[in-house]
């Protein structure tokens, strides 16, 4: 269909030609000169051809969507929720964070309790456990899995921040997570989703890359995956999951095998293996300065400077308030990329060196990068 959306001044410009052709206007009166100048013309025929060209621009424009809504490249909003939908390829929408969260009990009886227990910062960040609670009188502490409340980006949490229990639970509980969350991802844009749609016919094949990929997409609770095939002979499949904590291993293994996996594959899930990375940097602030640091001012830039290596490696927030995901599986650390990194994170640095490592510490398909020993030397 070869469509072509008129607009109103072509439409009624069309109209007044027509009408001088057919002798409706008179040549010598030059309507369509004035009209093009916009000179005030009391005639009620061309006003009633403008009203009515108004219309039909209208009607056009209602085609237009009709049309575009149609057109893959070009529809936008729930007219490519419609596309996607008839392809059997919804939307990826939000999908929640997950952490790790110890409870600790001060008492040596037995603790039980089901999953759905919200516990939450002191911003009020509510995460749900997943898994039940169980502290057997022989111990003080389990840690369990959670699953945010809400879906999307801006529901992260650092270390040591979910520390209240707002369901009614045990008195002597308590709680608080280690690491950070990981996942939590806002809905597919537009662009996004359209991009996806263009490979539906490859998603829609069980087993193909594609497919797992669309999987990992709406999958809660990660910051990454890497997929590795015929790791262990044709046809087995080998997924390190980010973080790898046993919940999400198991809920990821159990969905593949579901609606992504052939009858005949093999998969194994694995945790990615922890590659320590310490830092040594010498770091000058002062150059450019009149005015030199203190000794206190330079004391919380070096603060601020090792947190942001740890940020970079590791994830967390951003100076600006975005969450940085850190390193991802198999992502090599360059020195170079931290360098830049800090300096968009921390505005007094001037100049770094880095004394260890001098060169990239390679990082392997099923490792991931984690920060150890950060030194900071301020001269």
């Amino acid at each position: 269909m070869n469509y072509e959306p008129e607009t109103y001044d072509t439409i009624f410009e069309q109209m007044l030609d027509d009408s001088v052709e057919n002798g409706l206007i008179s040549k010598a009166e030059d309507f369509p000169s004035l009209i093009k100048n916009r000179k005030d013309i009391s005639n009620y025929y061309i006003m009633d051809k403008a009203v009515i060209a108004q219309a039909i621009a209208k009607i056009y424009q209602y085609a237009t969507e009709v049309y575009n809504s149609h057109n893959i490249f070009l529809a936008t909003g729930i007219d490519l929720d419609h596309i996607g939908d008839s392809l059997g390829i919804p939307r990826p929408q939000a999908t929640h964070a997950s952490v790790q969260v110890t409870f600790t009990v001060q008492s040596d009886e037995e603790i039980s309790i089901p999953e759905g227990v919200i516990v939450s910062t002191n911003s009020g960040i509510e995460y749900m456990t997943v898994e039940r609670i169980y502290i057997p009188s022989t111990s003080s502490q389990t840690t369990v899995s959670c699953m945010s409340v809400e879906a999307g980006t801006n529901i992260k949490v650092v270390p040591n921040s979910l520390t209240n229990i707002v369901s009614k639970v045990h008195r002597n509980l308590s709680c608080t997570n280690e690491n950070a969350s990981s996942g939590g991802t806002n809905e597919y844009s537009d662009d996004e989703y359209r991009e996806l749609l263009l490979n539906w016919r490859l998603i829609d094949i069980r087993g193909s890359l594609e497919a797992y990929e669309y999987f990992f997409i709406n999958f809660d609770g990660i910051d990454g995956y890497k997929l590795i095939p015929n790791w262990n002979g044709t046809g087995t499949m080998k997924v390190i999951l980010d973080p790898g904590d046993p919940y999400l291993l198991l809920m990821a293994y159990n969905g593949l095998q579901q609606t992504v996996t052939q009858a005949t594959e093999d998969i194994s899930m694995f945790a990615p293996i922890g590659k320590y990375i310490d830092v040594h940097a010498t770091v000058n602030v002062d150059i450019d300065q009149i005015n030199p640091y203190s000794e206190v001012e330079k004391e919380d830039i070096k603060s601020r400077i090792i947190s942001a290596v740890k940020i970079f490696i590791d994830g967390g927030y951003r100076r600006d308030g975005t969450w940085y995901s850190g390193l991802n599986i198999g992502e090599d650390f360059i020195p170079h990329k931290l360098g830049v990194f800090l300096d968009s994170e921390i505005p007094e640095l001037k100049h770094i060196t880095f004394k260890y490592p001098r060169d990239y510490i390679a990082i392997l398909d099923e490792e991931i990068g984690v920060s150890k020993n950060v030194k900071i030397e301020m001269i």
